[in-house]
């Protein structure tokens, strides 16, 4: 009963606590670079516009417009949405066996530093559904793709530095193949196509990010190979859990969301024009 009462006596400062936390983050985030730079610009804007000096405002005005949108609303992950949700979601347990697992580039880099010998990016995943689907028995081989990256006079394979870790430290009842460094989701499609005809493989599950998914299942289509899509790695916070604020402070995160639905879009124009969809 004694520590029941204590319990209660303290709770009062727990929520202080928390309180003085969560304030302490917000002033946090005020001296954010991209936060004062939003805030200078508006400011100077609102200077300018009181003195009249308006005529040459419409360039620096401009940029402080696309700067709140895109950082301050969610207009960049309604982009990104349209296009992560072209392809429907799926359940793991609702997939079919194929003949091949692929996971394409972009959730793994090479590092000379990490213990591991990769680093995850922000495309983990990737990584993390392909071998998902691998331990559920979805398939008997995994293919490991990506791209190079150059380091002193050496090119260093995501795909190998990927396999050779789940080689000698994941135990996993799969065969896998690294398909080495690839120039783009074309390259992979090619390299892939190349080793299904030459194993009989027919069926594959193709494991990339939602956003990417429409422009490489279309690759993939052109050169006749047969795909089952598994988009996963979901950046748009209109597919995340929790509640869509309209406004917010500026946020780094908007840009990054922003450069992922324009790589998209640039990308589809691209291959389109080279007849790779």
């Amino acid at each position: 009963m004694n520590i029941f009462a204590a319990a209660v006596a303290e709770q009062p400062i727990v929520i202080l606590l928390f309180q003085v936390i969560t304030l302490l983050k917000t002033v946090l985030q005020f001296t954010q670079p991209l936060f004062l730079i939003w805030l200078l610009l508006g400011i100077w804007l609102l200077r300018m516009l009181w003195n009249r000096r308006s005529v040459s405002l419409w360039m620096p005005a401009t940029s402080w417009v696309l700067l709140t949108v895109i950082s301050c609303t969610p207009i960049a992950s309604v982009l990104l949405a349209d296009l992560e949700n072209q392809v429907p979601k799926v359940q793991m347990n609702q997939l079919p066996a194929a003949d091949a697992i692929l996971c394409l580039g972009g959730g793994a880099e090479p590092s000379l530093s990490e213990p591991t010998g990769f680093h995850l990016k922000v495309g983990a995943d990737r990584l993390s559904t392909a071998l998902t689907l691998a331990a559920a028995g979805k398939a008997p081989l995994l293919i490991l793709g990506g791209g190079g990256y150059p380091h002193e006079g050496l090119t260093f394979s995501e795909a190998d530095a990927v396999r050779d870790y789940l080689a000698d430290h994941v135990h996993l009842n799969i065969q896998l193949h690294s398909i080495g460094v690839c120039s783009d989701t074309h390259d992979e499609t090619l390299k892939v196509a190349a080793l299904m005809k030459q194993r009989g493989l027919k069926r594959l599950l193709l494991v990339t990010s939602a956003s990417h998914m429409p422009r490489a299942a279309a690759v993939f289509r052109k050169t006749d190979v047969q795909v089952i899509p598994v988009p996963c790695n979901y950046s748009s916070s209109l597919n995340h859990v929790g509640d869509l604020h309209w406004f917010h402070w500026p946020s780094h995160h908007g840009f990054e969301i922003f450069a992922f639905w324009i790589h998209e879009v640039i990308g589809h124009y691209v291959y389109l024009l080279r007849g790779w969809i």
